[in-house]
C-alpha cells in the first residue's frame, strides 16, 4: 500500500499505543493514536503520531495540545492534514 491514498491523503493505521509499532506501519501507512484531549508530544511513546480528529472550521497544523489535526473526507477542516484511515477506528 503506498503511503498516500489515490485522492493525495495520507494513508494511517489507527493504533492503540500499548505495543511499539513504530511511525510506520507493515502496509506503509502512517501510525497513529488518538490524542487523549491533553497535552502530549507530537509522538506517542510506542512511536506512532498523536493525532486530533477535526470535524470542520479552520485549524492550524497542530491541535493545543500538541497532536496533529487530521480531517477525513469529505474534508471540511482548512488547515488540518487530509487522512484516509485503512486499519483502525479514529
Amino acid at each position: 500500500m503506498p503511503t498516500h491514498a489515490a485522492d493525495g491523503s495520507i494513508n494511517i493505521s489507527v493504533v492503540t499505543g500499548a505495543a511499539i509499532t513504530g511511525l510506520t506501519a507493515a502496509d506503509g501507512s502512517m501510525n497513529v493514536v488518538t490524542s487523549p484531549g491533553t497535552i502530549v508530544q507530537q509522538q506517542h511513546p510506542c512511536g506512532a503520531r498523536y493525532v486530533t480528529n477535526v470535524a470542520g472550521g479552520v485549524v492550524g497544523y497542530y491541535a493545543a495540545n500538541g497532536s496533529m489535526n487530521v480531517a477525513v473526507s469529505p474534508y471540511v477542516a482548512t488547515g488540518a492534514v487530509r487522512v484516509t484511515v485503512v486499519s483502525g477506528v479514529l
